[in-house]
């Protein structure tokens, strides 16, 4: 087996390992030349490669001429280390690198530091294809037109598979399924004659891939074609849903994502120190491959997707000696050369108690009109039944500060949107960008008991089927083409 050594900072990784190789980036001459520094710093990084969700690869660490400190070891998002401390002087070490993502493809850095001395190790990993199964012949709801129906479940260790057989021929004619686990994650999904798509704080419509993004193609679904269409959500143990329409797979989506409706809680928990999903934004993101900008954050909706409004990014920063620089924020800023038409927003929507206090704390920085010396940006807590009822905190500082506020929910109070804004700007505009970590929103829980249904049905039903044994794809369906031999 080939051993490669790499020392960078005083910290020297042996990596013994077959998967593990190094590759190098052609770099555009027009590129940025900061763009390029930041392609040739991580490209140059020695690389593992891990085919199969849940299987590891290893590598060995040992130490050279450190400070009597341990190494702490971070995975990037979609693998877990282990271990992840090293003790001090302890030689060399074997860490197990684990790929627990199920997306097709995951990849970031995982980082070694022992007090201001770092090494970084690419990975990649290609995620285990769902296995097929049919789940049809044993319906838990078959042909009936009833306009709410629910059931609980008991989620397995493998995951879980919803699919449900609908026609929704007719404008006059929608379905709304659900579903949620033990955790509060979940969604409400909507059916209709002519869109398919889910509900976060607005609604997300889902485009066809069988046209989208093609030439002529409009990306729409036609269920106004006189037929009933099959829809499976194959959710696997990683909360990741992979959608299906007639067995062909539409989008896959981090349930974490959405936000709960009202009816998704089952009763009030205990006091949390912290209800915010991703409160420091090391989570998954997504981005637009041309724009570059972030179009969703794990556990956040940003709300406005229109990048001539505004801009979002994920974006490193260092803040101190604890978040150093591999600590990242959510930032942002008003579209300078355009006038905007809204705020920009992020969102999350949690599910509260009433007559409870809450506090909402973050670390904040920007939003200032620099010229006009007014301030933009804002801290907003508000009852998502009733956007009257809210308390708002305006940001102040170019330099980062903690920002805290309470907020008291009313008698009749299921759920409070959390919000960070920016104001929308004029052509030309010198707002600055607002930035945000470390949020933070303490108070009282809510409980969940897993469920799944659909509420205020008017399509016809053939039937609604849940297997809770394991996330399975449906049975592929294929166009087969065979040339007559010469």
């Amino acid at each position: 087996m080939k051993k490669k050594f790499v020392k960078i900072m005083l910290l020297s990784m042996t990596l013994l390992t077959s998967s593990i190789t190094t590759a190098y980036a052609t770099i555009p001459e027009d590129e940025k030349k900061e763009e390029v520094q930041k392609v040739t710093e991580d490209t140059h990084l020695p690389l593992m490669i891990i085919n199969g969700t849940n299987k590891s690869e290893h590598f060995f660490v040992s130490s050279e001429s450190l400070t009597n400190k341990e190494i702490k070891i971070t995975a990037p998002n979609g693998f877990t280390v282990s271990p992840s401390v090293i003790p001090a002087n302890s030689g060399k070490q074997k860490v197990t690198v684990t790929l627990n993502s199920s997306k097709v493809l995951t990849e970031g850095k995982i980082v070694l530091r022992n007090g201001d001395y770092r090494s970084y190790l690419r990975v990649k990993g290609y995620g285990t294809a769902l296995p097929a199964k049919d789940i049809s012949k044993s319906p838990i709801y078959k042909s009936g037109n009833d306009s709410d129906f629910k059931k609980t479940f008991a989620p397995g260790s493998k995951g879980y598979t919803i699919e449900f057989r609908v026609k929704t021929d007719e404008p006059e004619k929608c379905f709304y399924p659900y579903f949620v686990n033990e955790k509060g994650y979940g969604f409400k999904a909507y059916i209709t004659s002519t869109e398919v798509g889910l509900y976060n704080a607005y609604k997300k419509n889902i485009s066809n891939p069988a046209t989208a993004g093609k030439e002529g193609g409009q990306g729409k679904f036609y269920n106004n074609d006189g037929e009933a269409h099959t829809y499976r959500i194959a959710v696997t143990p990683d909360n990741r849903a992979f959608i299906y329409r007639d067995g062909m797979p539409i989008d896959s989506v981090r349930i974490i994502d959405y936000a709960p409706q009202p009816y998704f809680a089952s009763g009030t928990g205990e006091a949390v120190e912290n209800l915010l999903k991703n409160p420091g934004f090391e989570g998954e993101f997504d981005t637009n491959p041309e724009s570059k900008l972030v179009t969703a954050v794990e556990g956040w909706d940003v709300v406005i997707g229109d990048r001539w409004n505004s801009e979002q990014y994920i974006k490193p920063e260092e803040i101190d000696n604890m978040q150093d620089i591999d600590n990242h924020i959510f930032e942002i800023k008003p579209y300078k050369w355009a006038a905007g038409w809204s705020d920009g927003i992020l969102m999350q929507v949690v599910d509260v108690a009433p007559n409870e206090t809450y506090t909402l704390s973050a670390l904040l920085k920007g939003g200032i009109a620099k010229k006009a010396g007014t301030l933009t940006g804002k801290m907003i807590i508000e009852e998502a039944q009733n956007k009257e009822k809210k308390v708002v905190t305006e940001i102040a500082s170019d330099t980062w500060e903690m920002y805290s506020m309470d907020y008291t929910t009313s008698a009749d109070c299921k759920q409070l949107r959390i919000s960070f804004t920016v104001g929308r700007g004029k052509w030309g505009n010198d707002i600055g960008a607002v930035r945000v970590d470390n949020a933070k929103l303490t108070g009282v829980s809510c409980k969940y008991t897993p469920k799944f249904g659909f509420v205020d049905n008017t399509a016809d039903i053939e039937y609604f089927t849940i297997d809770g044994s394991g996330a399975y794809a449906p049975m592929q369906p294929a166009i087969t083409i065979n040339l007559p031999s010469e």
